[in-house]
């Protein structure tokens, strides 16, 4: 079977403007995206633009592998290794295309469901934000 796109997240801006120097952030952009009938998950990041080229840091967006229980669906289970990452960086062009495999199988492999994080980490001073869109590609065999 072809790819088929089960997830997205629509054009949106990340900013990342207040971040201190040397720290990092994380923004959800969407929880307990259900991946559970998926052999292969593909993370596809649009960027449409970014600020990146003053070096002030980088924008990482990243899926974690996430649980959860029917007696206490309130709370999550989030694996804190990245079952997929894909970095915005100075030299990333825009508009850029990034596609990365998800790991599905193995101790850090996406189980049923997917958290997907943008990570802000500044470097030094100047601006830090992405127009992105998110998107998961996915095929059963």
């Amino acid at each position: 079977m072809s790819g088929l796109v089960v997830f997205s997240v629509q054009k949106r801006v990340v900013d990342f403007a207040t971040l201190a120097a040397s720290a990092t952030e994380d923004l959800i952009l969407t929880d307990r995206v259900d991946l559970l009938l998926w052999r292969e998950v593909d993370l596809r990041v649009q960027v449409y633009s970014h600020s990146l080229a003053s070096g002030a840091g980088s924008i990482s967006i990243i899926m974690l592998p996430q649980s959860f229980t029917p007696e206490d669906p309130g709370l999550a289970f989030v694996d804190p290794t990245a079952a997929a990452t894909a970095a915005i960086v100075a030299a990333t062009p825009t508009p850029a295309f990034l596609s990365m495999s998800a790991t599905m199988l193995g101790t850090h492999g996406i189980a049923a469901m997917t958290r997907i994080i943008a990570r802000g980490s500044r470097t030094s001073p100047g601006a830090l934000n992405a127009t992105l869109s998110v998107q998961l590609a996915v095929k059963d065999s």
